[in-house]
């Protein structure tokens, strides 16, 4: 009876499989329980096109994915984030992706999971042709 009791009280825990199908690296992957302020220590680093497995107690866990710094014009910089919840109730795939694209055809698959870093698109060009508008000379 005690070593039954001992089984009942162990945890579980499952694989989660990172994979990163965004352009650029991600610099930090955290997961942690839902609502928990203590977000630990990175879990992965992640370049294109690279996956990682993490091992996560069974529950409810937030993911939130921290990009390499991307240039959004000639001044500015910025580091995106993603994040997401979800119920790990067995071996679970997260996939993160810009928004700016189709999500990936794993997606679709049994405990996959989208996370998808938010992509603005570019402000306009200004029009190098257009040229200041001069007001309208009288005729002498």
């Amino acid at each position: 009876m005690f070593a039954l009791l001992l089984v009942g009280c162990s945890s579980t825990y499952h694989t989660i499989r990172l994979v990163n199908r965004s352009d650029r690296a991600i610099e930090q992957v955290f997961i942690y329980p839902t609502g928990s302020k203590d977000h630990g220590a990175s879990r992965a680093t992640l370049a294109p096109n690279a996956s990682a497995d993490v091992k996560m107690k069974a529950g409810n866990v937030d993911v939130e994915a921290v990009s390499a710094k991307v240039r959004i014009d000639e001044k500015t910089k910025e580091r995106r984030t993603a994040s997401g919840t979800i119920e790990l109730k067995g071996p679970a795939e997260v996939i993160f992706h810009d928004s700016n694209q189709p999500p990936p055809p794993e997606v679709r698959k049994p405990n996959a999971h989208a996370i998808t870093f938010r992509v603005d698109d570019p402000p306009p060009e200004p029009d190098q042709e257009m040229l200041p508008i001069e007001p309208d000379t009288p005729a002498p």
